[in-house]
């Protein structure tokens, strides 16, 4: 009797641990010297089986051996090098650069000095229809350069530069900032925890004039951001020192009134913002997210002040890009951010990914709450071919076969979409996904990069992994794709023409004063105009006041009886039309 009670207690409790046994997996984070670690956490198992089906056919993976410590974060960059009309895919390993056809072929590779940490940057500088690759590369130990490649990934001359073998921090960024019409290189150089650079370099590989490269009271922070903040004809560089504050230089290397703009509790790092005019005054705003004791997502105005209603404050750390994007078309941004937030405990979501308009209210069907955070690269893009855009982006877990996650969520609040999430090997800790037809097949594919973290038990590795998603290939239906929205990674972002307003030009000859005003239109152009156009569009597109007459070179009109809201006039002299941004009070 005794053996057969002893018998039952013992398959009474393999029943019970059976019942109880939990799915173990990774949650990576990042540390401060730039190494990851990683934690073991109980997942969800009916959500986070490594056996759930999907509906996507894997095209290809490569992989390699990584560095020991440091892996790569923020994806990888596709683009038609080869001039064929297809995408083939840039991405690097350690101290080699890859140039993938869309079937997995190499087309080329490319040794270099220091580990490759970041997307390359990829555009056309000097606009004679060949694209040029701008690389940085860093790393422990320190033998870190700036390449300026052909599309062949051959140097351009006087190339590569090399700062006393210091890091080259963060990726690249390209803009004319010197205004003669060919793209220059603007990219970061850490010398210590308390001193580093920013150079602006011309592709003769030297700087854009004498006050370049300007310091910085710490190791810039990201990859910078370049646009005209404050409206007066010239591009600005916005850059953050990781623990000495935000900065705004103007093309001449001059600091911005009001910067840096200092807060001991703030830090920033691979936070790259981005730059946008929220509020339709013409000036931009810097949009973005950061750690430190004060973690938040903020807005700050081009005087160094935050936006009213900003900044949002958050529980933990993130190291999230933001993307930003009109996404309904009505003439209005929406910020999308993301957390870390991971419960620990299985069946507790917490708030993932963001979306706020420009007040930092949240919108409708946000925030995404799930299990498992992400701080990588948000893309946005329709990938059901529903004709509803969805937003892509990675995760801080793995499973317990070490499998990653590439989330893919629908903006109308339905959920994740069919199929996803897709299962690379691997951490997708800190990258993302771009989109593409690299195939050229027709149909859609996603390209996303992972990694593996041995901690010195293994050979950690990491992959290229492309998918094909079997729904047709629109490039219409891809807004924000990638690092920073776009290859030139300078973080800037328009509105897109709205419908009723043709000929919308970025630097409108129409110049309105005071911008926003209480009702009286007062506005100025380069000269008197016989016989011209004039109308006034709400931002969906309708006609809300329109004459013809002679316009001469100031102008006013009182339109009190307007709505408050963004306007669009635009003047047209029968051959050519110019178009202005109007706010009213």
């Amino acid at each position: 009797m005794k053996k057969k009670t002893t018998l039952l207690f013992s398959l009474f409790i393999g029943i019970v641990s059976t019942t109880i046994a939990q799915e173990l997996g990774k949650k990576a984070n990042l540390n401060e010297d730039g190494t990851i670690s990683a934690e073991t956490i109980p997942l969800p198992t009916n959500d986070y089986s490594p056996k759930k089906t999907q509906v996507f056919d894997m095209l290809w993976r490569y992989g390699e051996p990584a560095h020991p410590n440091f892996k790569n974060s923020r994806g990888a960059t596709l683009a038609d090098i080869d001039n064929d009309g297809v995408d083939e895919i840039l991405y690097g390993i350690w101290n080699t650069l890859y140039a993938f056809k869309g079937n997995g072929d190499l087309l080329w590779e490319k040794a270099v000095s220091g580990t490759i940490l970041l997307p390359p940057t990829v555009a056309d500088l000097d606009g004679n229809g060949s694209l040029e690759i701008v690389l940085n590369t860093g790393g422990v130990p320190n033998a870190g350069r700036i390449y300026l490649m052909d599309n062949l990934g051959n140097d351009l001359a006087g190339w590569p530069l090399n700062f006393d073998n210091h890091w080259m921090i963060n990726a690249p960024a390209v803009a004319d900032l010197n205004g003669d019409g060919i793209l220059d290189i603007i990219t970061g150089e850490r010398v210590g925890s308390a001193q580093g650079f920013v150079h602006a370099i011309k592709m003769d590989a030297t700087p854009i004039n004498a006050n370049w490269p300007v310091e910085v009271a710490a190791t810039p922070a990201f990859t910078p951001s370049i646009a005209d903040m404050d409206n007066d004809g010239n591009l600005d560089v916005v850059i953050a020192a990781s623990s000495a504050g935000m900065y705004i230089f103007d093309n001449q290397g001059q600091v911005f009134p009001g910067f840096p703009v200092f807060d001991p509790t703030v830090s920033y790092s691979y936070q790259s913002p981005i730059l946008a005019d929220l509020d339709g005054d013409d000036d931009l705003e810097i949009i973005g997210s950061n750690h430190g004791d004060n973690p938040g997502f903020y807005v700050m105005e081009h005087d160094g002040n935050y936006r009213s209603g900003w900044p949002i404050p958050l529980g933990g750390w993130t190291y999230s890009p933001p993307t930003v994007l009109d996404i309904n078309d009505d003439g209005t941004f929406e910020i999308f951010m993301s957390d870390r937030n991971t419960s620990g405990t299985p069946g507790v979501e917490l708030p993932v990914i963001y979306a706020l308009d420009p007040d930092g209210n949240n919108i409708p069907n946000f925030p995404i709450e799930k299990y498992g955070g992400t701080e990588g690269v948000l893309s946005i893009a329709d990938v059901n071919d529903d004709g509803v855009l969805d937003i892509i982006f990675p995760s801080v877990l793995t499973d317990a076969a070490g499998e990653g996650f590439i989330h893919a969520y629908s903006l109308d609040g339905s959920g994740e979409i069919a199929g996803f999430p897709l299962r690379p090997h691997g951490f997708t800790f800190l990258n993302g996904a771009v989109l593409g037809d690299v195939d050229d097949d027709g149909m859609l594919d996603l390209t996303a990069n992972s990694y593996t973290l041995t901690f010195g038990s293994g050979i950690d590795s990491t992959f290229v992994n492309v998918y094909n998603l079997n729904v047709p290939y629109n490039p219409d239906t891809i807004k924000r794709n990638g690092y920073k929205g776009d290859n030139t990674r300078d973080g800037f972002v328009e509105l897109d023409p709205i419908a009723g307003v043709s000929d919308f030009i970025a630097s409108p000859t129409i110049k309105i004063f005071p911008n926003p005003s209480e009702g009286i239109l007062s506005f100025k152009i380069s000269e008197t105009i016989q016989n011209a156009k004039m109308k006034i569009y709400s931002i969906d597109g309708k006609v809300v006041f329109s004459e013809e007459r002679n316009l001469e070179i100031s102008n006013s009109y009182n339109l009190k009886h307007l709505n408050s809201g963004l306007y669009f006039v635009t003047i047209s002299d029968g051959e050519h039309t110019s178009t202005a941004k109007w706010v009213k009070n």
